[in-house]
């Protein structure tokens, strides 16, 4: 009786991973020379003139997603492409090397 428990959690718990792996995709940072060409290539003509900083590769249960950071006067962008070089998001967000306010009276 022990061990069909044993099995029923064993189960339970593969089941579980199974579900997060399929579902929850994984974020990894990777280094921009591991981005492919095709990926790269297309970020750069989305934003003309960035400069690439740091890349994420993502598995979905749609295929494989790349987000590349990168600033260009002022702004910084995350753009979000698919493993073809489709574009499928960009994000653009003013730098603001001032933000920390003075809370003294």
């Amino acid at each position: 009786m022990k061990k069909q428990g044993n099995t029923i959690w064993v189960m339970a718990i593969t089941l579980i991973f199974c579900v997060i792996t399929a579902f929850g995709g994984i974020e990894k940072d990777i280094p921009l020379n591991e981005v492919p060409d095709v990926v790269l290539k297309a970020a750069q003509k989305a934003v003309p003139g960035i400069k690439l900083t740091e890349a994420e590769v993502e598995t979905t249960p749609d295929g494989v997603i790349y987000e590349l950071e990168g600033k260009l006067d002022g702004k910084e962008y995350e753009i979000k492409l698919s493993s073809d070089g489709k574009v499928l998001e960009i994000e653009e967000e003013d730098v603001d090397d001032d933000h920390e306010e003075d809370d003294e009276d």
